[in-house]
């Protein structure tokens, strides 16, 4: 069970459109839990949260690979 202050993982696929990104959500999940894989065409972020803790979060870099790296 999560609770309060647990740490997550916040694991977001973003592709590479024409004019943008496209970011889809894939889920949260416990740190070392295993991960769906990577489809194609996407790059995979994960970003590190903490359940029910106060922070501030002004931006993160996506799109830095393309073709599926982690």
């Amino acid at each position: 069970m999560i609770q309060a202050g647990d740490r997550l993982d916040v694991v977001l696929d973003a592709y590479a459109d024409e004019d943008a990104y496209r970011v889809v959500m894939v889920g949260v999940f416990r740190p070392g839990q295993p991960l769906p894989p990577v489809p194609e065409g996407a790059t995979r972020n994960v970003v590190q949260s903490w359940l029910e803790v106060p922070h501030s979060a002004r931006a993160f870099a996506m799109g830095a690979g393309r073709g599926g790296e982690q």
